[in-house]
């Protein structure tokens, strides 16, 4: 058939070359009959590549087109000829109908592919085209009329008879009727003795009654091939690998990988003899493989496989797999070519669903959030919330449409819109309030929100309702224990997550913040005065801070600390220092976070300090803290000039509503050696207006009022009473982003009045420019520049800073 097709093929291109002109047509290249050459020997590429060149010169006439479909198919891309065909049914022959028609069954469109077969028996009767029809119409669900349109076929020769009995064979079987198919091709394969395709339909029922072992030996025992007797062993390969699948869905623990372990092994085995090394089993050999691989687990030994053998045409099942594998290994770009592949060449695919919402994730996961969000309502569209049940034809909810608003709703969070992930995700609950699905995400969408404990109540709850699978309930209480600073009760979950045998990327993710956390952590802050301003703005002004953590024990870490401050003034001819060294103990649980320690000047002051803090968060909303200062790093530098030093007590109060809402209030009073009892109060209220992956607005209101005891000698700034109103506008853009490793820009802009006693009213502008990287778990790193505008003592002075702030665990 191949040769008989390029030989009209190579007729075609003359007789469509005569009316070309002068220019040398292009099947009549010298270059071109190389071409029709190599596609008999299978390489169509480069014959396609000088059809499609003529193509982009304009319509290609009829013979060529018949003959461009026919390459496309041989080429594997069948799903693209099929796009091609509509409107030029009438000019194609009837090989490459009958190929495109094999092309829609593959891509599971059995529409299409019964259009076309009806289409080629309106042309000729002939049993292969029949034969075609009933198997597509029996993929479709429609085994009633696959096997009507068998009945209604005529007497013919013996090999229409063998082609219409394989098809019944098959319509039988795609009907799940497989007691009454096993019993016909009992009788069929003694009509028709030693038939491939009958003992292969055999065997393929027997596996799928569940006796893989009895279809090996009715193999051995029959009169079938060894090509045949390797299939059929590769088929029992796959359908133990089936049952894993089932069996990972069902089961926890290591045990539920018992079935997928035997498949690897059985698949490992066969293709170890001799006969398998050659094609196409080698092919299916591997392609199986990497099926496995994934199903089981072992993401890098499937890329470890896919790598191993480039150039290898992967089914679309195994490029799904190898997608699966690839984002599993955060390489979402090559995920995402490898789904986008699948869904062209089997869209129709029972998977096929799996492999969109894979595939949004990986445009997700890439940063590509526009094509992700487009991707995402493609999806919806094509997921409505009902559908047709095929055996009634009644309208019946539509299972995969919740799954899709699920990823909605996901999605919309992990695109920064928490909020609108949350109400989504609400709506869900609302008609199924126990899925165990929606539950497991509610309680990620909480720990996302920052309330863990909220969390750990929907994944404690998870594992009493769903006692079977374990896996969620475990990793979302490790990431809840996490948030809450329960290091031990986090590292339980784990042992928990690694006796269940669970190693994915959240899991992974889980497992190195724990450890980060118990990792040692260095804290500095830097702060550099640009301005020469005088009054409160100091001349060459520097401040500093370091604390180094130790590795935690228990709820308890230990630290060291040093501070320093220093400064000239343009109206003093001395210049101001404080440098303490001190050590301390932090304490961090569920309940807060509290620490204590000591403090020794060095510069020359020699006197020592103290403090004592505890932030009490009793539940996710809100926060109760006090704090006390001995001799406090906070009393006027200037004042150190004439030795005045400062206890400090201050209380505070927090109410986070959410991730975009927070209100506080803080009350304190500094007490200085010089006599003057310096009290201070403040509010303000946090609110993000606009929240998405590249950009968020956050609005900051605060008031503050403060008022001082009247001090002639003091030379610090010492306004008797004042206040001060402001809103500062806050912008923040990821400029680049790779999973935790994120690189941000914020623009502050404040705008306010300040109120002094004797002086009056003035304006309060202020300019902030900061750029930050974060590195997960590990730690961020904050640089940037403020120019404040702000009146004391009447008198309007700009000052200018630039500073660091470096947060590592190492």
């Amino acid at each position: 058939m191949t040769r008989n097709l390029f030989t009209s093929l190579a007729a075609g291109f003359l007789l469509a070359g005569g009316a070309a002109g002068a220019e040398t047509p292009v099947w009549k290249q010298p270059e071109y009959a190389a071409a029709i050459v190599q596609a008999r020997a299978g390489q169509t590429a480069p014959a396609l590549a000088l059809l499609e060149r003529e193509r982009a010169r304009g319509p290609l006439p009829a013979p060529l087109l018949d003959d461009y479909l026919t390459l496309l198919y041989w080429s594997g891309r069948g799903a693209e000829a099929l796009r091609l065909l509509p409107g030029h049914e009438a000019d194609m022959s009837a090989d490459t109908l009958a190929r495109l028609a094999r092309a829609a069954r593959d891509q599971r469109d059995a529409a299409e592919a019964a259009r076309i077969y009806r289409v080629l028996l309106a042309r000729q009767p002939a049993a292969g085209y029949r034969a075609g029809l009933a198997m597509a119409q029996a993929e479709a669900g429609q085994a009633a009329a696959a096997l009507a349109v068998l009945d209604a076929a005529p007497p013919g020769a013996p090999a229409d008879e063998l082609e219409l009995t394989r098809a019944r064979a098959y319509v039988l079987l795609q009907s799940g009727d497989l007691t009454q198919a096993l019993d016909y091709l009992i009788r069929a394969r003694t009509r028709f003795p030693g038939d491939p395709e009958l003992e292969r339909s055999y065997l393929g029922c027997l596996l799928r009654l569940g006796a893989p072992w009895q279809a090996s030996q009715a193999a051995g025992a029959s009169a079938a091939d060894s090509r045949l007797v390797l299939q059929i062993d590769f088929d029992r390969a796959a359908t133990l690998s089936r049952w894993g699948r089932i069996q990972e869905s069902q089961d926890s623990g290591p045990g539920r990988h018992a079935q997928t372990d035997a498949a690897l092994k059985l698949n490992q085995d066969i293709a170890a003899r001799p006969e398998a090394a050659r094609p196409p089993f080698a092919a299916l050999a591997a392609d199986d493989r990497v099926q496995m691989l994934q199903q089981r687990g072992l993401s890098a030994q499937a890329i470890a496989l896919d790598r191993q053998r480039t150039g290898q045409a992967w089914s679309p099942y195994a490029r799904a797999a190898l997608a699966d594998a690839y984002l599993n290994q955060r390489q979402p770009l090559r995920a995402e070519a490898l789904y986008r592949s699948a869904l062209r060449d089997a869209p129709q695919a029972d998977e096929a669903l799996d492999w969109r919402i894979g595939l949004v994730y990986a445009l997700l996961e890439s940063g590509q959030h526009a094509a992700c969000r487009r991707e995402l309502a493609a999806l919806q569209a094509a997921t409505p919330r009902q559908k047709t049940d095929r055996a009634s034809g009644r309208r019946v909810f539509n299972p995969a449409f919740q799954r899709v608003a699920l990823l909605d709703a996901m999605v919309t969070a992990y695109q920064e819109d928490s909020r609108g992930g949350w109400e989504k995700m609400e709506a869900l609950l609302d008609e199924a309030s126990f899925n165990p699905e929606l539950r497991q995400n509610q309680g990620s969408l909480a720990l996302m929100r920052g309330w863990p404990r909220l969390a750990r109540g929907v994944f404690t709850r998870l594992g009493v309702d769903e006692p079977d699978q374990p896996e969620a309930a475990a990793a979302g209480l490790a990431g809840a224990a996490l948030d809450l600073q329960e290091l031990d009760e986090a590292d339980r979950q784990l042992r928990r997550l690694n006796e269940l045998d669970v190693d994915n990327a959240g899991v992974r993710q889980l497992r190195e913040r724990a450890r980060l956390e118990r990792r040692p952590e260095l804290v500095l802050e830097g702060k550099k005065d640009l301005s020469g301003g005088q009054g409160a703005g100091e001349q060459n002004a520097w401040e500093s801070s370091a604390r180094l953590y130790s590795s935690p024990f228990g709820h308890w870490r230990l630290f060291g600390l040093h501070q320093l401050q220093r400064a000239s003034y343009v109206n003093e001819t001395a210049s101001a220092r404080y440098e303490a060294l001190g050590m301390g103990a932090e304490w961090r649980g569920e309940q807060g976070r509290g620490e204590f320690g000591l403090t020794g000047q060095i510069d020359g002051g020699r006197r020592g300090g103290a403090f004592a803090g505890y932030d009490w968060t009793p539940d996710d909303y809100w926060t109760l803290g006090a704090r006390f200062e001995l001799n406090s790093a906070e009393a006027p530098l200037k004042g150190r000039l004439d030795d005045v030093r400062g206890n400090r007590a201050q209380l505070s109060l927090q109410y986070r509503a959410d991730d975009y809402r927070s209100y506080a209030l803080q009350a304190e009073a500094l007490s200085l050696s010089d006599g003057n009892l310096r009290r201070a109060v403040s509010a303000n209220w946090d609110q993000r207006w606009v929240s998405g992956p590249r950009y968020k607005l956050n609005t900051i209101l605060t008031l503050a009022a403060s008022a001082n005891d009247a001090v002639p000698s003091a030379r610090y700034f010492n306004p008797r009473a004042d206040g001060e109103a402001s809103v500062t506008a806050m912008q923040e853009w990821k400029l680049w982003g790779e999973y935790e490793t994120t690189w941000h820009q914020r623009l502050g802009l404040t705008l306010g009045s300040y109120t002094q006693r004797d002086f009056g009213a003035g304006g309060v502008w202020g300019l902030l420019l900061e750029q930050e990287w974060r590195w997960g778990s590990r730690g961020s790193l904050r640089y940037g520049f403020t120019r404040v505008r702000h009146p004391y003592d009447g008198k309007a002075e700009t000052g200018n800073k630039v500073y660091l702030n470096l947060d590592w665990r190492f």
